[in-house]
């Protein structure tokens, strides 16, 4: 991950160079992948990703999840 928790700083960041090359790998992996799918990554945080073509893009939802 990077750091240990979501910590909002260029560590974050999907191409950060100070990573090790195992997180590197798999921070491209999973951005691959979710482009594939239709998901825009954002580019300051590697967990970050927006579904393009979103169904609901002026719903908000608000319910409990069980």
């Amino acid at each position: 991950m990077g750091t240990r928790f979501d910590y909002f700083s260029k560590r974050s960041w999907p191409d950060d160079p100070e990573q090790p090359v195992e997180a590197r790998a798999n921070r491209l992996l999973l951005a691959s992948l979710m482009k594939l799918h239709g998901f825009q990554p954002y580019p300051y945080e590697w967990w970050h990703f927006t579904l393009q073509n979103e169904p609901y893009p002026d719903t908000y939802f608000d319910f409990p999840i069980r």
